[in-house]
């Protein structure tokens, strides 16, 4: 760590997750689309949600909030259409993209995080480069999170992923650092190592604690190990 001057994390397992453990079953997806008599198997939400992911995949920017909010209304009208859901309306795809794109408690937010940055911070540049949608942002401004962060550089608004490494050369420029400087924390062994032929020093992060997991990388369970005692 002696020559680190900034850590950039991904944010979806490493400072978070899906609060219902699914990244696209919201809060409320239960709710909104219950009906009487309307019943389906956790195979086939499985196969829909997949074929509507399969969909999303292909729309590579996606800048803003509203734009994000007309992108899940497609996600979640391909979603009921697979699941043959009687009465598909404007409002239920609307109640639903609406519960994805806006609602801040989507996510849970590890308890060591806050406090874990806060300690962080005050030795190095901190962000945050993650393959997602600009929602993801909100969602830290409003935990009071985003403050940490002296750059935060989302897949979507660039139509690139990490494994392009295009979003680190982003990050590099606005932290005014060179990759030898960075740490790149992810749950992803993929994303490490296009970070290491970046040339950053990869951690991979395990929050579950996997038993026997393995890697060529150094594994962490929290980000607060990189805290130095």
């Amino acid at each position: 760590m002696k020559n680190v001057k900034a850590i950039l994390f991904d944010s979806g397992r490493t400072l978070n997750v899906p609060r219902t453990g699914h990244w696209f079953i919201t809060p409320n997806f239960i709710k909104i689309i219950e009906k009487e008599g309307f019943v389906y198997s956790d195979e086939q939400l499985d196969e829909a949600m997949q074929k509507a992911y399969d969909h999303i995949s292909k729309i590579l920017v996606v800048k803003t909030e509203e734009e994000e909010y007309e992108m899940f209304k497609e996600f979640y009208e391909i979603v009921l259409k697979e699941l043959k859901y009687p009465d598909i309306s404007d409002e239920i795809i609307d109640l639903l993209a609406r519960d994805n794109v806006y609602n801040d408690e989507k996510f849970f937010f590890f308890e060591d995080v806050e406090q874990s940055l806060k300690i962080l911070k005050g030795k190095y540049l901190l962000g945050v480069v993650s393959d997602t949608w600009p929602s993801l942002e909100r969602v830290f401004i409003n935990k009071d999170l985003r403050k940490y962060f002296s750059t935060f550089v989302m897949s979507s608004v660039h139509g690139s992923y990490k494994a392009e490494k295009v979003l680190f050369k982003i990050a590099m420029k606005e932290l005014g650092i060179t990759p030898e400087e960075a740490i790149f924390v992810d749950d992803s062994e993929s994303n490490l190592q296009a970070a290491e032929e970046f040339g950053m020093i990869p951690i991979l992060i395990d929050v579950y604690d996997t038993k026997d997991l393995e890697s060529k990388y150094k594994i962490i369970h929290s980000i607060s190990e990189l805290i130095e005692k």
